[in-house]
């Protein structure tokens, strides 16, 4: 394969990379702003960047695209591209709980796939460098050459395409910050329970719920049927729907005789309207420092909820 060929399809893939990531944060600029104050490294600078990187990357496609500007386009990408791999392996070290804020599908990416995708795109674009620069290449060079553009490009696409077989799981655009302070009303229909109360030192589920949701009983069935493994997880059913649908849930499910559940409802609808969704269920999972990790929207399975709390 040419060299000139392979520059070309590197480039054009960053170019649709760039294109891709800075139109998504603009879209949801925002949940992207809400996540980089939850950094420990850009929340003082979140005002700023929110807006300069999703621009940078718009402008940086369009230098890409114009050949006099791309061998300087290249360099600035895999200076780019080597930050940002020292961001994620610097952030995840730190606390691998915090939110991705790269935008779009690049969200859903677990931390090891989010630092290989980026390990890989920094080899591509250091490729092209060398590619763009060299004068001429030995048969044997040239092959290498495209069989490691060509593994590290399968590579990527195996990346991407590795959370589209994985259960829908809702960026909320505040993975990383606490579970708020409010009240929900026991089936004794006396006592209220607040969820500042729940202790540190153990991940935990909070299952929004609608009593009559098809697909919440469903749930609700499958966490039943794999108790024994979520025994030592704590489950918080909550609901803004009326106090009599919740009881006769809570009966027919008879979720009294699991100590590791408490159900109550939350009249002002708060769980729901600090995570912004009106969707049922609504299964979020919380570590041991009553910080969001993920959130499951519609229904999910007992498995993912256990592998959830485990990474």
């Amino acid at each position: 394969m040419k060299k000139a060929l392979l520059v070309e399809i590197i480039t054009y893939f960053f170019i649709l990379l760039f294109l891709y990531t800075g139109i998504a944060k603009l879209l949801e600029i925002h949940q992207f702003k809400e996540q980089l104050i939850s950094s420990p490294l850009m929340g003082t600078f979140a005002g700023f960047v929110t807006w300069t990187l999703p621009l940078s990357e718009l402008i940086l496609a369009i230098a890409l695209f114009i050949p006099a500007f791309r061998l300087k386009a290249l360099y600035i990408t895999l200076v780019l591209m080597t930050l940002f791999t020292a961001y994620v392996l610097t952030i995840f070290l730190i606390d691998n709980q915090i939110s991705c804020s790269c935008g779009g599908v690049k969200e859903d990416l677990s931390p090891k796939q989010h630092i290989l995708f980026n390990i890989a795109c920094v080899i591509l674009s250091a490729l092209a460098i060398a590619m763009f620069r060299s004068q001429q290449s030995t048969l044997q060079v040239k092959w290498l050459t495209g069989a490691t553009i060509t593994a590290v490009f399968l590579g990527i696409g195996w990346i991407l395409f590795t959370p589209s077989t994985t259960p829908s799981i809702a960026k909320t655009g505040m993975e990383g910050r606490l579970l708020p302070s409010f009240d929900i009303l026991l089936p004794d229909s006396v006592t209220h329970f607040n969820t500042a109360k729940i202790p540190t030192g153990k991940p935990f589920i909070v299952f929004g719920f609608q009593p009559s949701c098809t697909h919440c009983q469903a749930e609700t069935r499958a966490i039943i049927e794999n108790m024994q493994q979520l025994k030592n997880i704590h489950i918080y059913y909550v609901t803004p729907y009326p106090f009599s649908q919740m009881k006769a849930f809570y009966k027919y499910f008879k979720l009294a005789q699991y100590p590791n559940v408490t159900i109550g409802t939350d009249p002002l609808g708060t769980f729901f309207i600090y995570f912004q969704t009106s969707h049922v269920p609504y299964t979020a999972v919380f570590d041991s420092q009553k910080r969001l990790k993920k959130a499951f929207i519609s229904q999910t399975d007992a498995l993912s909820l256990v592998r959830a709390i485990g990474q």
